[in-house]
Order: structure tokens, then sequence, then C-alpha cells
């Protein structure tokens, strides 16, 4: 299946940027996946996107707990 979050072109630097289904404020996503999912994600509003719905993502955890939080913050995304 198709995920509902897209990649934004990214400009360098050590963070990427998931843009995320507008379905609850940023805050409260990136609460519910340090509880829930035990990830640790930034709302967009930390580096002054204008609207919610984007998530940003630290490049420097080591790939395979990387690869493992992605796959967490996806799979947020389809419940």
């Amino acid at each position: 299946p198709r995920s509902p979050a897209s990649l934004l072109e990214p400009e360098g630097g050590w963070y990427a940027v998931l843009r995320v289904p507008a379905t609850v404020p940023d805050e409260e996503r990136v609460v519910r996946l340090l509880e829930e999912r035990d990830v640790l994600v930034h709302p967009g509003y930390f580096f002054d996107f204008p609207r919610e719905a984007h998530l940003v993502l630290s490049l420097l955890p080591e790939p395979p707990v990387f690869a493992e939080g992605v796959v967490r913050v996806l799979d947020s995304l389809v419940l």
C-alpha cells in the first residue's frame, strides 16, 4: 500500500522532513509517537513550517535505529 506520508526534497543538513496527513495537530502526533511508539521526532513548527502536517526526523541515529523509527512512524499513520 502507498504511504500517507511523503518525504520533502532534502536541502542538506541532519534532518529529514515528512509531510503527513493533517488529521491531528503535530504536537499531539509527536507526543503519541513518543509515548506509544517510543520514537522521538520534532513537530514542524520547531523549524518554522507555516502549517501543521510536518514531522522532522534526525538523520543522526545509526541506520538500523533510524529505519526502525521510520517504520514506527509510518505504521502510526495507518491506524
